[in-house]
């Protein structure tokens, strides 16, 4: 049966009725309620076949007053980051229900990072009503600092879109004026008649230059005061003596003039460089839902109590509570209870850890079945999760410094040619003795005949067009090079659970004796919500097991063991061997995999051990890197025994298990010196090799930690989308490798024509125009 607000299918005895409707819980029925209370029942028109999750309210809603900033008008501004938003509908919703609110003035919601930016008026409605109100809706958000960085990269984004829009504009205008220039250029066209289409050209070409223009000339300018050439010098160089050459040729109305190809120029590159500005703003949009994580409460005791404080208060001895479904943010030992730890995120084991009394608690783990109360033993700066935040930041300066070839090549080639362009003037001034008209225009034919523009759209048209090809197939590029950099990656590296492998386990080996009732062991299973019941449930519920309505006594749900009930006077036993043995069960069998045994009035009618489900596509991915002729490791922070077992069906080599963070990425490390590391990874254990490999790729179910320092997200969660992207790399990179050896020929061949007079700078500025359609018209090959 349905929730008639989350969507979701629940059993019947769990859903609540109310005017012929069934919710399943509290918080469903009241944001229902509120939605049809407001007239804001189109959202569930617009969720369609969505789903979302049940809504929970909090018990206390924190305290964000610290992150409220004064606008100039006095007004009040806070930026939040909304979750739960799981499509437009929610995104939608969120803009209906806050904008119509009294004393929010100025609302905006980012489609992509679900980040809000609210400007409200503080005497009429205070911040912690507007953070109520996106609850009563049933979704939560959370305050984040907007820092410079951020405002900086957002204003550079804005600037240079408009910027941009300017510049294509104005060179769309120019074109058709272009068109009808060059056609009179070969049939005729009168004095006065080109004039006017001049005088066009120029009003047009003058805002592209000095406004789409002007971030060119900052760059020079600042390249030149460090003494340093670019290949921003290169364009505005040759960009600003056409346009000066050619007012003086419309004005003197002498020789052709060249604005088109000043605006084309300008136009061309600066796209480039915008897409360049909006990869950098997308980058900055990481860690800021992770905060949330991190900087967060936790239950401490007192000496009376248990009552919330920050995690940056949290002193070395203090007592913390964990309950049900708890996030561990600070490490310590055990010192009362017991219960099940979901550490899958840090070192990739499938099961769950049973944790009691002395046991070490790690944070970056959350506790999923008991409660238990701990001993911090390590400040929230110093925890296991602070720490591989810190050693992110430190990583990923290191891959940073691979750009700096690039600047260099630029500046090798920028010198070059205004050295050719300035030795051509000299050649045709003072050796040829020849006007400083002819002398000038030959140096301008140079400079704009070598202008980069189709080696410079050459890499980024071609990964622009990747980009989107790759969306179609739902995976998703974080930054265009990576492209590039996946074709060259010789060594794969991947990690296994939630990888190669399914989270969820699966039914292998098991034993059913003919005295077993299947309808009352999947009863008996259902009143246990722990991961590896369920599995052994769902198994039995494909054999035909149905749920039966039986009235189970002294029921006994020990976490992370199992559980004890009676039935009619029988006793029902299910859980784990040592839980059994505990209970003075013989077992004779010894199981190395995760198991389930169940026991009746002390005698095994069953057991069930569970293995790793390889993931879809897993076994052709592995065969086609194989034909690629890559190398390939599993690096896991799983047992030894489940590590080979998958490495074998799968036919990889190299593995080793029981990994640490840290020992991943020194393997990393150790493996970059040789290779191009290409590394897969979803956990929080693997976010350290993510950020230190050459490329690296997580999928969409992974964690957030993972997700943002991954390069590739794969939306499917599948390993055959993995195979696409590489193919879509290698042969986009075959596409860049035949554009670049187009334009350098083009170069080398048109350069001495350029130096010789033989090209003027209107065949030039046709040339370099050609040269850019050719090097378009061979990217859109990605598209087939």
């Amino acid at each position: 049966m349905k929730c008639e607000h989350c969507k979701l299918n629940f059993k019947p005895e769990q859903m609540r009725e109310k005017n012929g409707l069934f919710f399943c819980c509290k918080g469903c029925e009241s944001v229902y309620e509120i939605l049809q209370d407001n007239g804001l029942d189109e959202f569930y028109q617009r969720l369609g076949n969505q789903s979302l999750k049940p809504v929970n309210f909090s018990k206390e809603l924190k305290n964000y007053d610290d992150f409220i900033h004064t606008t100039k008008d006095g007004f009040s501004e806070i930026h939040l980051l909304i979750h739960g938003i799981e499509c437009a509908a929610c995104i939608w919703l969120n803009e209906k229900i806050l904008i119509r609110q009294k004393g929010i003035l100025e609302l905006e919601i980012n489609h992509l990072n679900h980040k809000a930016k609210i400007v409200f008026d503080p005497k009429e409605i205070s911040l912690k009503e507007i953070l109520i109100l996106i609850e009563s809706i049933g979704y939560k958000a959370s305050a984040y600092d907007a820092n410079k960085n951020e405002k900086k990269a957002e204003n550079l984004k804005r600037e240079f879109y408009s910027k941009m829009i300017v510049g294509i504009a104005c060179v769309m205008n120019i074109m058709w004026i272009a068109v009808a220039k060059y056609a009179g250029f070969f049939s005729g066209m009168e004095r006065d008649t080109k004039d006017i289409l001049n005088f066009f050209e120029f009003v047009l070409a003058t805002p592209v230059l000095f406004y789409t223009g002007s971030s060119f000339y900052k760059s020079a300018f600042k390249a030149l005061k460090y003494k340093n050439l670019n290949m921003d010098t290169l364009v505005i160089s040759g960009a600003s003596l056409a346009y000066i050459y050619s007012l003086w040729a419309m004005f003197f109305r002498v020789g052709e003039v060249y604005f088109d190809s000043v605006a084309m120029i300008i136009c061309f590159v600066f796209i480039g460089k915008y897409l360049e500005i909006f990869s950098k703003k997308r980058a900055l949009d990481t860690i800021d839902g992770l905060n949330d994580f991190l900087q967060s409460e936790v239950m401490v005791f007192n000496g009376e109590k248990f009552e919330p404080k920050d995690v940056q208060k949290v002193e070395l001895n203090d007592i913390i509570l964990l309950r049900t479904g708890d996030k561990i943010l600070i490490d310590g030992v055990c010192v009362r209870g017991e219960g099940s730890v979901d550490c899958s995120s840090l070192n990739g084991e499938n099961a769950p850890q049973f944790v009691k009394k002395a046991d070490e608690v790690k944070s970056a783990c959350i506790l999923i079945d008991g409660k238990l109360e701990y001993k911090a033993t390590k400040l929230y700066k110093d925890s296991t999760l602070s720490q591989i935040i810190k050693l992110l930041e430190f990583a990923g300066s290191k891959k940073t410094r691979l750009a700096n070839l690039v600047s260099q090549i630029s500046g090798y080639f920028s010198r070059t040619i205004l050295s050719l362009a300035l030795l051509c003037f000299c050649f045709w001034f003072f050796y040829l003795n020849e006007g400083v008209e002819l002398s000038l225009i030959n140096a301008i034919s140079v400079l704009i005949i070598a202008c980069p523009c189709a080696l410079a759209l050459a890499t980024p048209v071609s990964n622009l067009i990747a980009l989107s090809k790759a969306f179609k197939h739902h995976i998703l590029f974080k930054d265009s090079s990576v492209i590039e950099n996946l074709n060259k990656c010789d060594f794969a590296v991947f990690d296994k659970t939630g990888v190669l492998t399914k989270t969820e386990l699966k039914i292998g080996q098991f034993y059913l004796n003919e005295k077993l009732n299947l309808d009352e062991l999947y009863t008996f299973l259902a009143l246990s919500k722990h991961p590896i019941a369920k599995s052994v449930g769902g198994f039995l519920k494909q054999r035909g097991a149905k749920e039966l309505n039986l009235n189970f006594k002294e029921l006994q749900n020990i976490s992370a063991r199992g559980l004890k009930a009676k039935l009619n006077g029988e006793l029902f036993l299910g859980g784990n061997e040592v839980f059994l043995r505990e209970n003075h069960i013989k077992i004779k069998k010894r199981f190395t995999n995760s198991h389930f045994i169940f026991a009746k009035n002390n005698e095994i009618l069953a057991f069930f051990e569970l293995e790793s489900v390889l993931r879809e596509g897993a076994k052709d991915l592995i065969a086609y890197l194989q034909k690629e002729k890559k190398q390939m490791m599993i690096l896991s922070g799983d047992n030894e025994f489940a590590v080979s077992k998958i490495a074998k069906e799968l036919g990889i080599s190299y593995f080793r298990a029981s990994c640490l963070p840290e020992d991943k990425m020194r393997e990393l490390e150790k493996l970059s010196q040789h290779h191009k590391i290409l590394f897969v990874g979803d956990g929080v254990n693997d976010a350290l090799a993510l950020k230190f490999a050459s490329v690296s790729i997580t999928l969409r179910e992974g964690s957030d930690l993972a997700i943002e320092n991954s390069d590739i997200l794969l939306l499917k969660n599948d390993l055959n989308s993995l195979k696409t992207a590489l193919k879509l790399s290698k042969f986009t990179f075959k596409i860049i490798k035949q554009n670049l050896a187009f334009s350098l020929f083009y170069n080398a061949l048109s350069l001495p024509l350029a130096f010789l007079g033989l090209i003027n700078p209107l065949i030039a500025a046709l040339s370099m125009s050609f040269s850019s359609i050719i090097v378009v018209l061979n990217a859109l090959r990605i598209k087939k």
